[in-house]
């Protein structure tokens, strides 16, 4: 499955329990909203980034980050990212964690996933089979462990420089980021990207957004669409 910027989750559960495995051949740009529901999103590649507050936080390969219901965040998920997303009812009779952090992927969660995925490409997704079972185990999983919300420091430098990033700064000034074999500069045109589609969202018209970033409208909406997807 792929995703554009303005695809956004609204979409109302259909079971429980719901997975999904996606490339964001776009940039992938989320409201800030209350979690509708409890949701663990795990990094097979690339970069997500979760708003908590005032703090960014990333999450890069290999990583995993539990949001719970009712927790206001908003996540971005970089362009060339693949990632899969765990999504739990607030109906579920299993009592899962209710605070926000990273969860490691263990080989059980990861075994999980490729076994899902599996199931997903052979259309053997019936929630009364192998397939459900296996989201009610990764359900199950969830409900015993606890969200490490003490983050480490290469963790809030990692924040630290894209907060540098999304607020101008210069590409040039920071050590190089190796996320999704981006430069920089490529990241912090995402990030531009993201805060001119947040302006549109909100009511800014493009030909005024194209003045105030000094580009011809016509070099605004093409570089928004070779980021962000139609829009």
């Amino acid at each position: 499955m792929t995703m554009c910027a303005l695809q956004r989750e609204n979409v109302n559960m259909k079971q429980a329990i719901e997975f999904l495995h996606q490339t964001a051949d776009f940039l992938i740009v989320g409201p800030r909203k209350k979690q509708p529901h409890y949701s663990y999103i795990l990094i097979h590649e690339g970069m997500a980034l979760i708003r908590l507050g005032k703090l960014e936080l990333p999450v890069c390969q290999n990583q995993g980050f539990w949001l719970p219901s009712g927790c206001l965040a908003a996540v971005t998920v970089l362009q060339g990212s693949l990632f899969s997303t765990f999504n739990f009812s607030i109906r579920s009779t299993v009592s899962l964690p209710n605070r926000a952090g990273y969860i490691a992927p263990s080989t059980l969660v990861e075994g999980i996933v490729e076994q899902l995925n599996m199931l997903n490409k052979n259309g053997n997704n019936a929630w009364v089979s192998a397939y459900g079972r296996l989201l009610r185990c990764a359900r199950d999983y969830f409900a015993l462990v606890s969200p490490d919300d003490k983050y480490d420091d290469s963790t809030l430098k990692l924040a630290e420089t894209i907060t540098w990033l999304d607020s101008g700064g210069s590409p040039d000034n920071i050590d190089c980021i190796s996320i999704l074999d981006l430069e920089n500069r490529e990241i912090s045109e995402q990030l531009k990207v993201r805060n001119w589609i947040r302006k549109m969202k909100s009511g800014q018209n493009s030909t005024y957004l194209a003045q105030q970033v000094s580009l011809t409208e016509a070099s605004l909406m093409q570089l928004i669409g070779k980021i962000a997807g139609p829009v």
